[in-house]
């Protein structure tokens, strides 16, 4: 009878029409609105399971809506009384139906989530306790489905779309029961985890998407697969990324070497030559103090240091500041136009180039300058100047040079140099503006925390020629291996209370201790370094242990006296030079250099110090023998190359010169 009241009432309901179904939504929400707005206080404990659990184990009493099989008798009498008054059942039916759901349960079912939440602490009694309550859940949503069919059926008989809407209301209470009691029955009868059955029941009933369980299992450290797999990708495309920098870097450092090994002496000292060659550069002279920082003439007896092969920079660089060190002596800051790093790398005691056009002269003006400043400074570069009355080149970066100006230079230069590499301790002697180069070593050397004794000894005019006074002061101050000593060659009516005089051998012997042991590198005027050199010898000191570099103008040329008499021949005129290059060619006077000539006949070849030490009028003999006073410009391997140095060369027969 119950299953054809079942099939009946599902053929009724799908002829229902969509006005019928809009009457049924409208119905259930005046029936659901008023409820929304109260919690009872079983909505209360549900939310709050870690407080009511303990009390919801308690047995229920007869009062408790949820037990259904001691009311379901009671409530199927009231519901065949309220079928059989078909006819009282007037406006106030739908309101006396709502009352007899109400006697008929509308369980709230949360007293078992706070239980199941805390299944695994209960002990077997209450595990038991729970069981039973499930099992009455279950009987209790059977019947109360039970009675929500038949009611259906005999609304449905009637035609009476509230008490259907009820009966409906009743059916799907009935089921949530029998689905909670279901859920806490398999729980304790499979041995599944209580937390997960109960908030998977939960979300249900709130309506949430449930939890995958898939979510939920961890493949490595906790994370899901589609983690672990992103994780994977991310450092597979990291390993890659740091194969591929370790690859471009082996790479950089093989064609570095590949470079070095294949580059010859003559490119990495010799540039672009743009600016042409003059005599001029050597109208300018100097005093003994002279701010041309040159390189002269060199000891006969010094070995000069190997400057490693550098990249020579040739290009403008940008004035940046100029400072007064005294009243004849200023310091030019120059960097790149760009504001970028230094391009080129020296080493301290090394110096730059300038190629200057002066007003009134016909051609480019060239002179060199030390570096003062340290080689670790890599956003600028320094050079001290002092201005010189019959000076071309310093009176004009005194008076006309300014900030902001471009300069055009070549750098570095010079093999006079100290970077404390394979010493222990070393001797810096200089005299005059001759202090710069010395000043860029004591800068490098205090910069990198060098742990060997630095002896610095300086000769001046008197105490406003004391460049570098304070700075000096200031180091020896900070690094206790720095030692000074100054002397004055005129402090008369000065203020200078120390030593007075040139630099004599008692004052240099009591001042360095063990100096025969120590290495000496000396800057300054050509007769103060012969002096100072002679001394070092006779206090014991080896003459190969002393570097010297003399600074001033060039050394005038040599007069027919002067040469020895086996050399005359080598200096008579007549002598054809030619360059294969320029395809020129001229006879060259007595005592005149390669260099000379090729000037004369605007040949460019580059040069600098015009003393034979810096290199940079080296050029290739094709042809013919030449007589070279200084060649300390020249590598071994230069020579054996064929390479002379054009402002020392004078021709023994006629000659070919590559240029």
């Amino acid at each position: 009878m119950f299953v054809m009241n079942l099939i009946l009432m599902e053929k009724k309901i799908d002829l229902a029409s969509g006005k019928l179904k809009r009457i049924f939504s409208f119905v259930a929400f005046l029936l659901v609105w008023p409820c929304a707005a109260q919690q009872s206080q079983q909505e209360h404990e549900g939310h709050h399971p870690d407080i009511y659990a303990e009390q919801s184990l308690a047995p229920q009493t007869p009062e408790e809506p949820f037990t259904g099989l001691e009311t379901s008798p009671a409530q199927g009498k009231d519901i065949k009384k309220g079928m059989r008054q078909e006819q009282g059942m007037g406006p106030g039916m739908a309101k006396g139906m709502d009352k007899m759901m109400e006697k008929m349960g509308a369980p709230k079912p949360k007293d078992l989530y706070p239980s199941l939440m805390r299944l695994s602490q209960l002990p077997v009694e209450k595990k038991q306790e729970v069981l039973d309550k499930a099992v009455a859940r279950m009987l209790a949503g059977n019947q109360l489905m039970i009675n929500g069919f038949t009611a259906l059926s005999l609304a449905d008989g009637r035609q009476n779309f509230s008490e259907m809407q009820s009966a409906v209301t009743l059916i799907d209470q009935g089921l949530s029961q029998y689905d909670s009691g279901l859920a806490a029955k398999r729980v304790i009868a499979e041995g599944q985890e209580p937390r997960r059955v109960a908030l998977t029941w939960f979300k249900s009933q709130m309506n949430l998407l449930p939890t995958s369980e898939g979510t939920d299992r961890a493949l490595i450290f906790g994370m899901s697969p589609i983690h672990t797999g992103v994780m994977l990708i991310l450092l597979f495309f990291a390993s890659v990324m740091f194969w591929m920098y370790g690859f471009k870097m082996r790479r950089a450092g093989a064609l570095l070497k590949e470079l070095e090994s294949e580059s010859p002496p003559s490119q990495l000292q010799n540039d672009s030559r743009s600016a042409t060659p003059e005599k001029s550069s050597r109208q300018e002279i100097d005093s003994s103090t002279t701010s041309q920082l040159k390189p002269e003439s060199s000891s006969p007896n010094a070995i000069q240091a190997t400057v490693s092969k550098k990249i020579v920079f040739s290009g403008n660089f940008q004035v940046i500041g100029i400072f007064s060190e005294t009243h004849d002596v200023k310091t030019f800051r120059l960097a790149a136009t760009d504001g970028s790093s230094l391009p080129f790398d020296y080493e301290p005691g090394q110096f730059v180039t300038f190629s200057l056009t002066i007003p009134g002269q016909a051609k480019v003006t060239k002179r060199s300058y030390t570096i003062a400043s340290s080689p670790t400074e890599r956003d600028y570069f320094e050079v001290t100047i002092k201005r010189e009355e019959q000076g071309l080149v310093s009176r004009f970066m005194h008076d006309h040079v300014s900030i902001g100006d471009e300069l055009a230079i070549k750098a570095p230069n010079g093999k006079f140099y100290f970077n404390g590499s394979g010493e222990d301790s070393v001797v810096l002697i200089s005299g005059g503006v001759g202090i710069t180069p010395m000043m860029s070593a004591v800068r490098y050397l205090t910069a990198r925390c060098w742990e060997g004794n630095i002896y610095f000894l300086f000769c001046a005019r008197s105490s406003n020629d004391f460049i570098f006074e304070r700075e000096l002061q200031y180091l020896q101050a900070r690094h206790k291996n720095l030692h000074v000593l100054v002397s004055m060659t005129r402090a008369e009516g000065t203020s200078w209370m120390g030593p007075q005089g040139r630099l004599t051998s008692q004052l240099i012997n009591d001042f360095v201790p063990d100096l025969p042991a120590k290495t000496a590198h000396i800057c300054g005027p050509t007769a103060m370094m012969e002096a100072t050199t002679q001394t070092l010898v006779q206090l014991g000191m080896a003459a190969d242990r002393v570097k010297s570099e003399a600074f001033g103008s060039a050394p005038p040329k040599r007069k027919p006296s002067d040469i020895p008499e086996g050399n005359k021949s080598s200096s008579k005129s007549g002598f054809e030079i030619s360059f294969a290059k320029s395809q020129k060619k001229a006879i060259a006077q007595q005592d005149e250099t390669v260099l000379d000539v090729a000037e004369s006949l605007d040949v460019e070849i580059d040069s600098s110090c015009r003393s034979g030490t810096c290199g940079s009028c080296k050029v290739k003999l094709l042809k013919g023998t030449v007589d070279m006073d200084v060649d300390d410009g020249l590598e071994e391997q230069d020579r054996q190359q064929g390479y002379i140095l054009a402002c020392q060369s004078i021709p023994k027969t006629s000659v070919d010169v590559e240029a």
